[in-house]
């Protein structure tokens, strides 16, 4: 009976030795037991996002996931696309848009085969965050309303959010800036945000420089039909307009209080655009997908909007939309040298601007994309607009 009991217990005891010696096999290799996620043993860096907030976070993160309106936007800048594991539903094909001319999206159809993040624009479903197993998500964000949320998903899910910020380089050049700096710090690629940042500086100085030693424009000057959530008729307008702006032209909208400021988008009615009376009208070509055709429809067919100067002497133009899912910085840009080409022929003579966009396409997005954005506008890109052929 004594044998039985020691052999017993030897056994015991022998089991548990080598259990314990298994365990010290297993622990030093990854995946051996528990999570094979070896994510805790990547380096880290702490940053401060866009908005203040202080995030650690993977150095030179492998796999992130982007949410946010038109938020893949800097990503391509950036050339990062690869790394990408989802998208916001925007930037995915279950957002149907036949017609987009998002230079972004155009120079880049793979993103929209991405996995979503959620059913609608800026939702993050902390599922699909999870199964996309992303190092990091970046958040778009246009003001510190979104920072609850970036630290609800952050606490709910246990992924770093970063936010970045989505304005205009208008009033906001200084935190776009900021912003792709900051991302080009976590992603390695500040080279790159150097770059980008260093392109839109020489451009806006080779603007400001053919115009710089002759008079202003004695033209006033309207955009209409600019699109902000949506499409808008002619009385969608911009009050500082990038290319209105640079080009110092006399917008007869500049002071009218902004309805988007991260856009700079703004609702005005009929009765003041008729007093205006502008000479010259600029039209996004963006409002041809609203409702009843938008601007290019109501100048042709309002008999009080056919008594405008503009419409009177031909003098409408149609540009590309610098708004569509936030700011396309480069189209904005674009659209500078055709808007210049109109008020300044001669010190735009040398320029083509369907070739000059596609210029700027190739460096900022990679690809030139102007041909796909005229088709989808129904060629109406950057061409003087005939409202009897509308």
């Amino acid at each position: 009976m004594k044998n039985s009991k020691r052999n017993c217990a030897f056994k015991t005891t022998g089991i548990l030795a080598l259990f314990l010696i298994l365990m010290m096999i297993c622990l030093p290799f990854s995946g051996c037991l528990g999570n094979s996620d070896n994510s805790s043993d990547k380096e880290t860096i702490t940053i401060t996002d866009a908005f203040g907030r202080t995030v650690e976070v993977p150095d030179n993160p492998e796999k992130i996931a982007v949410s946010g309106s038109g938020s893949m936007r800097y990503f391509v800048y950036l050339n990062v696309v690869d790394r990408v594991t989802a998208v916001d539903y925007q930037d995915n094909s279950s957002n149907l848009m036949p017609k987009d001319k998002r230079p972004y999206a155009l120079a880049h159809p793979e993103i929209k085969e991405k996995p979503l993040l959620g059913t609608s624009k800026g939702i993050v479903d902390a599922e699909k965050l999870l199964a996309a197993n992303p190092d990091v998500l970046f958040y778009s964000a246009t003001s510190s309303n979104d920072i609850a949320a970036a630290d609800q998903i952050q606490a709910k899910t246990g992924v770093p959010v970063v936010l970045f910020f989505s304005g205009n380089y208008i009033t906001e050049k200084e935190e776009i800036d900021e912003t792709l700096l900051m991302l080009g710090k976590i992603l390695h690629k500040e080279q790159r945000a150097k770059e980008i940042i260093g392109f839109f500086e020489n451009t806006t100085a080779d603007l400001e420089n053919r115009i710089k030693n002759i008079p202003a424009s004695d033209k006033t000057v309207f955009v209409g039909g600019v699109a902000y959530n949506g499409p808008h008729g002619l009385n969608g307008t911009n009050p500082i307009y990038m290319p209105f702006e640079i080009l110092k032209a006399d917008n007869v909208a500049a002071g009218v209080p902004l309805s988007g400021p991260s856009t700079g988008y703004a609702l005005v009615s009929k009765e003041i655009i008729l007093e205006w009376d502008p000479d010259i009208i600029f039209v996004d070509v963006e409002t041809a997908t609203a409702a009843g055709g938008g601007a290019f429809f109501e100048l042709k067919n309002d008999p009080s909007y056919k008594s405008l100067t503009a419409a009177k002497t031909g003098e409408i133009y149609a540009v590309n939309p610098h708004t569509s899912m936030g700011v396309n910085h480069e189209t904005a840009l674009a659209n500078c040298y055709y808007v210049g080409k109109i008020l300044y022929p001669e010190q735009f003579a040398d320029v083509d601007p369907a070739e000059k966009a596609d210029e700027i396409y190739i460096f900022i997005v990679g690809a030139p994309v102007f041909d796909q954005i005229q088709k989808n506008a129904d060629g109406l890109s950057y061409a003087k607009v005939d409202l009897t052929q509308i």
